[in-house]
């Protein structure tokens, strides 16, 4: 095996044990918690593979990053998976073809992203069985979620983004 294809299964490995390391630090009791709202880290950090590696491997860490959260949730096995496998691919093209790679636009693709999964599992877990007050739980629960992993989007892009530029580097040298 040649050096750049042992550096770029080295920068694989890398994401994929940053993935892992997020996903157990969002999931650490008591840790980063704030007003009761602790962040989705792995979600802006597979948005940001996805930005910086394109499409393809995008949407393989968007889909490692889901199956991540769906072991930890109370939906059904594969639906986070399914979303953000879906948005990281979708954020890979956007950056391949027609947006720039930079932490506003990963800022938006993760609230956007943040959006529809927030939404679409206060739909199914709690707003299709009618109960009184129900929205009560998207406002101070689901909202403040999707702010904070957007908040913190930009630090995990540029965690991303070193590593990515990193390896360039290794690379051409």
């Amino acid at each position: 095996m040649n050096k750049t294809k042992l550096t770029l299964v080295a920068k694989y490995f890398v994401y994929g044990i940053l993935l892992t390391l997020l996903y157990v630090l969002q999931t650490t009791p008591g840790l980063f918690v704030v007003f009761g709202t602790k962040p989705m880290l792995v979600v802006p950090a597979a948005i940001a593979i996805a930005m910086h590696e394109g499409e393809f491997a995008g949407g393989w860490y968007g889909a490692f990053a889901g199956l991540l959260c769906d072991i930890g949730s109370s939906m059904l096995f594969g639906f986070n998976g399914f979303l953000f496998t879906f948005f990281c691919v979708g954020a890979g093209l956007l950056v391949t073809h027609l947006m720039h790679c930079n932490f506003w636009n990963a800022m938006l693709f993760t609230l956007v992203t943040m959006m529809a999964v927030g939404s679409l599992e206060f739909l199914f877990g709690y707003g299709m069985w009618g109960l009184d007050s129900v929205w009560m739980i998207y406002v101070h629960r689901t909202l403040p979620l999707i702010a904070y992993t957007t908040f913190v989007a930009p630090l995990l892009f540029w965690l991303v983004r070193k590593i990515h530029r990193k390896v360039q580097r290794m690379i051409t040298n």
